[in-house]
């Protein structure tokens, strides 16, 4: 049986209302959970009330718009954790709150993203975030754009840097950083760093490749990451213009754990020099 089509106009619609709505729930609870937090386990990996009440928003919207979808979230508030709730041609993957540290530590650099991916294929993607006043939202076909508060709307599109040199580059460091047999990003990291202009790290994946998708970075890379952390912010790079592969330069970056995202011309530059599979696995 074929899936019923999907208008990608009218499900970004919802997809962003929803995230708003989230995005509202997180800065309520803010203040109140300010320095509060739950280990996942690891004791630097965090979880906060305010991450499930905002996954609960978003999955139960979708849920009551998209019935025939599957969700796959984080938190696991309505549905597994992790873990697509149904096979579906269509599915929701959600991050409720990316940038949890951030958001715990006062810092505003945290979002609500949540993707459309068709057959395994992001081709949807929508990240707000709340503190900031801004709002990415990527559509296959139709291009990315940034929205403000105040009103304003920016077509985005990848920088022209062609340089390392030149280049504004970030990254991230796992929480399993320390444990046995996994990469913690510092080879990589002091390859790049004599190589391009500066580097930053903003401890929000998807707020990272929009930032790649706006032209403000050059490129970005990342190991050790799950589809609800690079799902959303995927779609505007490719919609902006840019290159999205996973370390090998392939197309295993949604659920092969780690990514790299250019402007293009320097793709090949920079994967030469972060390239190659993270030991131990992917995405924890």
């Amino acid at each position: 049986m074929t899936a019923p089509a999907v208008d990608l106009l009218q499900a970004a619609a919802v997809a962003e209302r929803l995230a708003r709505d989230a995005g509202t729930v997180l800065l309520q609870q803010r203040d109140a959970l300010r320095g509060t937090a739950e280990s996942k386990g690891r004791r630097r990996e965090l979880v906060t009330a305010a991450d499930r009440a905002a996954e609960h928003v978003v999955v139960g919207g979708l849920l009551a718009a998209f019935p025939d979808h599957a969700m796959l979230a984080e938190e696991g508030v309505l549905t597994p954790t992790g873990q697509a709730s149904r096979r579906a041609d269509w599915t929701w993957i959600v991050d409720p709150l990316d940038g949890t540290t951030n958001f715990v530590h006062g810092l505003p650099f945290f979002a609500v993203a949540i993707a459309l991916a068709h057959r395994g294929t992001p081709v949807l993607g929508i990240v707000h975030a709340p503190a900031l006043g801004e709002t990415f939202v990527g559509i296959r076909g139709h291009g990315a754009r940034r929205r403000f508060a105040d009103g304003r709307d920016q077509l985005l599109a990848v920088s022209r840097t062609t340089e390392l040199a030149d280049a504004l580059l970030a990254t991230g460091f796992s929480y399993n950083r320390n444990e046995p047999g996994r990469d913690d990003n510092a080879g990589r990291l002091a390859r790049v760093l004599p190589l391009c202009r500066d580097l930053r790290r903003l401890g929000s994946a998807e707020l990272d490749l929009c930032l790649v998708a706006a032209g403000v970075y050059d490129g970005y890379w990342e190991m050790y990451l799950a589809p609800y952390d690079v799902a959303a912010g995927a779609v505007l790079v490719r919609e902006a213009g840019g290159r999205v592969t996973d370390l090998d330069g392939g197309d295993g970056w949604l659920f092969g754990g780690q990514v790299l995202a250019t402007n293009g011309p320097l793709h090949a530059a920079l994967l030469a020099k972060v390239g190659g599979a993270a030991p131990g696995g992917g995405a924890t």
